[in-house]
């Protein structure tokens, strides 16, 4: 649905100047009064303008190019995801323009103002930032944005519906004969927007308490998506309710990320383990570990066939339980 940004021609109206005079003040030319320059500018910082370098673009108003802003290069889910999206959009004659946040919220917002100003006809955003201002900002930019990882209310969304693959992950652990479970997963930040984690979360704590299980939560410090450090798991690994529980253990980590770095105490303790999103590099090095898969490549056609030919709604993309003997 298009957006209503205020025009040039509004501007001039709102003013009361010609629409010369508006184009002298907003691109610093010559042949106007400071007095009614500062007006202007004012004016059209307080209705929002933006210059609409899109219908100036190349190609017929577009410009071919889609952006991505994700957390960081490190995350072999991002790594799985951006090479999938890139195929596809290059299919269709496109060009992608990749941007890190590194979990940092201005940062977040500054790499959607790059890539707006870029004129790219759509935007793949795993966004940190969330609340009502931050997506009334989005939806005014007026550029199709699919968010993938984490939810945003009012803009579309990408991915597998966490609450039915948490559900089925945990019902394999528990087929399984464990007792105990442990949940191990990044500090959350509250101000931050952690959807898929918050999920993963509650319906691990739901299910647990159904079931009647002894559980524990972990909680590591998660620098940049990289993992858990040498010194997180040797904590871990010295905890008394791992250590001498006579329950049978398993840690259930809400990425593989977490699940890779803690497989070997997992061997060592005798303990299940299982992750999600199934990351490439398991498969690559044959690594034993069962993980929440989801169709990286159907997201990718989804999300594309959304931004650039505009198709419907983008639908939820299936999951499935990888098994190979971590459980």
């Amino acid at each position: 649905m298009k957006r209503n940004i205020v025009s040039t021609t509004k501007l001039a109206e709102i003013c009361g100047v010609s629409q010369g005079t508006v184009d002298r003040a907003l691109n610093n030319r010559p042949g106007i009064s400071p007095k009614t320059k500062e007006r202007i500018l004012r004016v059209a910082k307080e209705f929002g303008y933006r210059p609409n370098i899109h219908a100036s673009s190349m190609s017929g108003g577009k410009s071919m190019l889609i952006g991505v802003v994700v957390f960081n290069p490190n995350d072999d889910y991002f790594g799985d995801l951006l090479n999938k999206l890139e195929e596809e959009f290059a299919k269709k004659g496109y060009s992608t323009i990749v941007m890190f946040t590194h979990k940092n919220q201005h940062r977040e917002k500054e790499c959607i103002d790059n890539l707006y100003h870029m004129a790219v006809d759509g935007i793949v955003l795993c966004p940190i930032c969330h609340g009502e201002e931050y997506e009334n900002y989005l939806l005014s930019l007026d550029i199709p944005i699919v968010t993938v990882g984490n939810k945003l209310e009012k803009l579309p969304y990408s991915g597998m519906d966490e609450v039915q693959a948490t559900t089925d992950a945990l019902c394999h652990v528990i087929s399984n004969g464990y007792e105990k479970l442990v949940f191990v997963t990044t500090a959350m930040n509250l101000k931050n927007n952690s959807y898929a984690l918050i999920e993963r979360l509650r319906i691990f704590e739901n299910i647990t308490k159904q079931y009647s299980l002894e559980t524990e939560i972990i909680e590591i410090d998660d620098i940049e998506g990289i993992g858990i450090s040498d010194g997180q798991i040797d904590e871990i690994s010295k905890m008394k309710s791992l250590t001498e529980s006579d329950k049978k253990t398993a840690f259930v980590c809400s990425t593989d990320i977490y699940a890779l770095r803690l497989l070997p105490l997992a061997d060592k303790l005798g303990a299940g383990i299982i992750g999600f999103n199934d990351v490439r590099s398991i498969n690559t090095l044959a690594i034993k570990l069962d993980s929440v898969a989801y169709n990286v490549t159907a997201s990718a056609k989804a999300i594309s066939d959304y931004l650039i030919d505009g198709n419907g709604e983008i639908p939820v993309i299936e999951h499935k339980i990888i098994k190979r003997g971590s459980i």
